[in-house]
Parts: structure tokens; C-alpha cells; sequence
């Protein structure tokens, strides 16, 4: 089943924004081919996932590639 792009970039979006815990975080979406790529900052480590979750839950055929960035998070040295 072939979906177009848009479509599903809005529904991705908007499964994010209904979403509790994801809704008021800046997380950004491409949708290129099979693939969504998610970007953007969130405020607890444990919000990745269910972002990925969530988009999971809206097009498990498409894979699903993580690159947000806890806010304020830094590199131990």
C-alpha cells in the first residue's frame, strides 16, 4: 500500500502533537520514501522513544531513524 508523502507527514505530525507526552516538544518530521526521520529537541531522555513509538504506531511500515537531542543535555568528560 503506497501512501503520498504528505499525507503521511501530517498524520505523523499529528499523532505527535495528540500525543501527551511528545505534544509540546519541538520535534520535527521528514517523511523521505520509506523512511521518517525525526529531529529536533525534547526535555527527558526518556520522551525518544516515545516519539518513535508513537510514529511507530501510525506507520509501522515505514522505518523509523531517531535524531533528537535531549535539551540541555551534555557530554560527560
Amino acid at each position: 500500500m503506497r501512501y503520498r508523502r504528505g499525507a503521511l507527514h501530517h498524520l505523523i505530525e499529528r499523532a505527535l502533537k495528540r500525543n501527551t507526552f511528545t505534544a509540546d516538544q519541538p520535534i520535527y518530521v521528514l517523511v523521505v520514501d520509506d523512511l521518517v526521520l525525526l529531529y529536533g529537541t525534547v526535555n527527558h531522555a526518556d520522551l525518544i522513544p516515545e516519539a518513535v513509538a508513537t510514529v511507530e504506531s501510525v506507520a509501522p511500515f515505514l522505518r523509523v531513524y531517531s535524531h533528537l537531542r535531549v535539551h540541555g543535555a551534555r557530554a560527560k568528560v
